[in-house]
């Protein structure tokens, strides 16, 4: 089955919103109404969600874990003590210094506030997946606005993925 995505990123480009649909499915609607041709069915979005796991998850995955290799790490507290990667050599190398000891406290705090807001959004597709996979087949979900919110985020992250580049 076809994901109709077309009508549906080019009315979310022009200013609709994903909504929650009476019926069940999520629809795109503008300042007149419902628009036409924007009709999401729960197995639809099951689809989408599928591919955008699969499609953003991976790219992050590797590139999280790539960057972090090359990059290396500064040691214990940033010290050069267990450096590793570019940073190490930079550090031994005395061509950049060591960091005080308030810095990386900081940046842990910033860090673990990012982390929670990744693991909330986590929790928030994954009670998604578990509606739409406990919905009986050929039926419709209903869903809330949190969650039109988030799949029409993902719809919007994939449209801008899947556009060709303008620079020659």
């Amino acid at each position: 089955m076809p994901i109709p995505l077309i009508p549906i990123v080019s009315a979310l480009a022009v200013g609709g919103t994903l909504v929650p649909h009476a019926a069940g499915g999520l629809i795109v609607t503008g300042a007149g109404g419902y628009i036409a041709g924007t009709f999401l069915s729960t197995a639809a979005i099951s689809g989408l969600l599928a591919t955008a796991t699969a499609t953003l998850g991976a790219g992050a995955l590797y590139l999280s874990g790539a960057s972090a290799g090359i990059i290396g790490s500064s040691g214990v507290f940033g010290t050069t003590i267990g450096a590793t990667g570019i940073k190490g050599a930079l550090m031994s190398a005395g061509i950049i210094a060591s960091t005080p000891i308030w810095v990386p406290f900081a940046i842990g705090g910033a860090v673990g506030g990012a982390a929670l807001g990744c693991g909330y959004g986590g929790y928030r597709l994954l009670k998604l997946k578990r509606k739409l996979n406990g919905t009986p087949e050929g039926g419709e979900a209903q869903f809330t606005e949190t969650e039109a919110k988030i799949v029409e985020k993902i719809i919007k992250r994939l449209a801008k993925k899947n556009e060709p580049d303008h620079e020659t």
